[in-house]
């Protein structure tokens, strides 16, 4: 990447970390917040997570498409950005739970206007032979936002459990000044086909299933794991809270740190070979999580952290492949949405299968449901009607 576009990447990054780190940084004080708030039941408690999910399901393709047809991102991102920050600080006066849901519902759908298009701003911004290494430095500004945002979070909440919520509104926005300030539309084509058209077409191309299911089982992984590991060291070893977090974070690092040079090195040695090998051994490593001893499990989560990293930004690099000038911002909501769906069923099925089977049947199901993905997509990229295809 040349210097110019370097930085424009770069601030882009950050400005994912932010949406990112808000996402995990509220999460720590959802008792105090939902539960102690409002009297609510842990069940109603989970709807403040599963109704932001809904959102970003819904809208992010929406929004993507919407951007395409003006042929400009750059005020529906500081569009998002605004309206984040203006909810996340009217949930702090909700009087009730109801509001409060449906409060989050909207700021879910203004936020994945924010990140998704900031996303798809940089797939427009890199040159088409660097899409992995561009993709990489968006990965790591998401990866570092998500790990860093529940402990940070944590802390806070732990002073006043409102206090998160007024700094996420805080946060979002100076991120819609400096989306304001420093973020500039790439030459984007604008599209003729209406809205549901131009969803109908991306839907319904079959080169965007390899990426779609990646982006979908790489979050489904994530879900799973963040719900289903914890219990299980807690269970299994009779983990302190700060081991369980320690080994999190072992996933979580390496996740974050390589997605840069793996991006790199897809653009150098093509996307298959290491969206199919890495998505295999990762389902493989994933799926024994359950059987082995505590030292071991400890180097697992590392290994699974680095081999979960081949697949973010390949994964986004091979989207901004198939996608064509005037159709980024569509083609790049329906992976957030795949993505979102992805990270809403994972941890509903982890807790079901670890209630119905136990714990090593829940990883190992888990790993399963993964490798079938993987080989799935692979078959796709490898054997198109074109006949085999490999990059």
């Amino acid at each position: 990447m040349e210097g110019a576009r370097r930085g424009t990447i770069g601030a882009l990054a950050a400005l994912v970390f932010v949406c990112m780190f808000n996402l995990t940084f509220i999460v720590p004080s959802i008792k105090e917040l939902i539960i102690d708030r409002f009297d609510a039941t842990t069940t109603e408690a989970s709807l403040f997570v599963t109704v932001e999910m809904v959102a970003y399901i819904i809208f992010a393709m929406i929004w993507g498409s919407i951007s395409d047809r003006h042929g400009e991102r750059h005020r529906f991102i500081v569009a998002g950005l605004v309206g984040s920050a203006a909810l996340y600080y009217l949930m702090t006066l909700a009087p009730d739970l109801v509001t409060m849901l449906s409060l989050r519902f909207v700021q879910g759908a203004m936020t994945v206007m924010s990140w998704s298009l900031i996303m798809t701003v940089a797939l427009d911004t890199a040159d088409r032979g660097s899409y992995g290494a561009s993709m990489g430095v968006i990965g790591t500004g998401l990866a570092l936002g998500l790990g860093i945002g529940a402990p940070v979070g944590g802390f806070v909440g732990d002073i006043d459990p409102l206090l998160p919520l007024h700094i996420a509104a805080m946060l979002f926005a100076i991120a819609a000044v400096a989306a304001w300030l420093f973020v500039r539309d790439a030459p984007v084509l604008s599209r003729t086909e209406s809205i549901a058209r131009a969803i109908a077409l991306a839907l319904g191309e079959r080169r965007v299933l390899p990426p779609y299911l990646f982006g979908f089982f790489e979050r489904f992984s994530a879900g799973f794991l963040v719900l289903l590991f914890p219990l299980f060291m807690a269970d299994a070893f009779g983990s302190s809270p700060q081991e369980r977090g320690m080994f999190l974070g072992a996933f979580l690092l390496p996740f974050a740190l390589l997605q840069y040079p793996f991006g790199r090195l897809s653009d150098l040695k093509g996307r298959n070979v290491m969206l199919v090998g890495g998505g295999i051994s990762y389902a493989a490593l994933f799926g024994m999580l359950g059987l082995f001893p505590w030292g071991i499990v400890l180097v697992a989560m590392i290994v699974c952290g680095v081999f979960a990293a081949m697949l973010l930004p390949a994964s986004m690099a091979l989207l901004g492949s198939v996608a064509g000038e005037e159709e980024k911002g569509t083609y790049m909501g329906g992976f957030n949405a795949m993505g979102s769906l992805g990270f809403a069923i994972g941890p509903f099925l982890a807790a079901v299968l670890a209630d119905s089977f136990g714990y090593e049947a829940a990883f190992i199901s888990g790993g399963l449901v993964i490798a079938a993905m993987v080989l799935v997509s692979g078959y796709l990229l490898l054997y198109r009607r074109d006949g085999p295809k490999a990059s």
